[in-house]
């Protein structure tokens, strides 16, 4: 199991970022291998030299790394690529185009193809039916979330998760 954790372009830049982190990690014994930090794309937008930076070390700890909402506004392949992020988080309207059009004309597919091409695991967002979660399959998308799997979770819950499945122990 992994536990996905939004960040902000704000909290990425603090200077003290990456000491929080691993004070919280220590604290509820989470180890970095179960931990993926999801960064909106919005990290695009400015002079990235220094997320980049920052982005290869909190990699060189062993915590992933995921673009979330790929493909829905500033991001690209070729952008993508300079910061060396883990994973792709496919934007939510990808996943939704699944219950509205024929499979073969969905772009999905072809997104998680190229995604792996450049050595990218691939997470869906927002899925909620059946049907979605086949065609991801089929196309062999790495990791999916959304309500068919579980409801949003609070901090305390999301804890107590972690602890039933063993990722965290029970002192923590």
């Amino acid at each position: 199991m992994i536990l996905s954790v939004n960040i902000s372009l704000l909290q990425l830049v603090m200077d003290d970022f990456l000491e929080q982190l691993i004070r919280i990690m220590e604290e509820t014994a989470l180890p970095a291998r179960n931990l993926c930090l999801e960064i909106t794309e919005s990290v695009f937008t400015d002079n990235y030299a220094p997320i980049k930076d920052k982005l290869k070390k909190i990699r060189s700890l062993g915590i992933k790394v995921a673009i979330d909402d790929f493909g829905a506004g500033y991001s690209s392949f070729a952008r993508e690529e300079e910061l060396r992020v883990d994973c792709l988080k496919l934007d939510k309207f990808f996943i939704d185009k699944l219950l509205s059009q024929n499979p073969g004309d969905a772009v999905t597919g072809d997104i998680i193809a190229m995604a792996h091409k450049l050595g990218h695991c691939v997470i869906a967002e927002g899925v909620e039916q059946e049907i979605q979660k086949r065609y991801l399959t089929a196309y062999g998308c790495d990791l999916m979330q959304g309500y068919l799997f579980s409801r949003t979770l609070d901090s305390d819950e999301a804890v107590a998760m972690l602890r039933d499945a063993d990722i965290i122990s029970a002192e923590s």
